[in-house]
């Protein structure tokens, strides 16, 4: 979907958030948020809509793609309030890529960067089913 101009960035945004949150309809956001992000690349919404973007690709199994959106909220936005939550995630992405080296330093960048975070006791209990 390409907005057009007739959607501002916040209404784009809430419209895309809405489709995941109040009407669960999860394949109908993916290309609003690609179109978000390819419309709005400088919105201050950006590394939250490269998160849910991530969430989403994950949630249909395609982690290489999830991977993508998930590294750029890491290396791209580092005070972002998604950024623990895309450390963990990036490290179940590796997980279930079978790199489990890969994932074991992500789940200990988010307790060392963000300790007393949700992320980080999902962290450490994600370490203990690695050992």
């Amino acid at each position: 979907m390409s907005y057009g101009g007739t959607l501002g960035e916040n209404e784009a945004y809430d419209q895309a958030v809405n489709l995941i949150l109040k009407e669960r309809r999860y394949d109908d956001a993916i290309p609003e948020f690609q179109s978000f992000i390819k419309t709005f690349p400088n919105s201050i919404y950006i590394a939250n809509a490269h998160y849910w973007l991530g969430q989403l690709l994950f949630n249909k199994a395609k982690y290489d793609e999830a991977k993508v959106h998930f590294d750029k909220v890491i290396r791209s936005f580092p005070d972002s309030n998604k950024r623990s939550d895309a450390l963990l995630k990036q490290g179940t992405v590796y997980q279930k890529l079978d790199n489990n080296s890969e994932a074991k330093k992500l789940f200990e960048q988010v307790i060392s960067e963000y300790p007393d975070s949700n992320a980080a006791g999902l962290a450490k209990s994600r370490l203990t089913s690695l050992n």
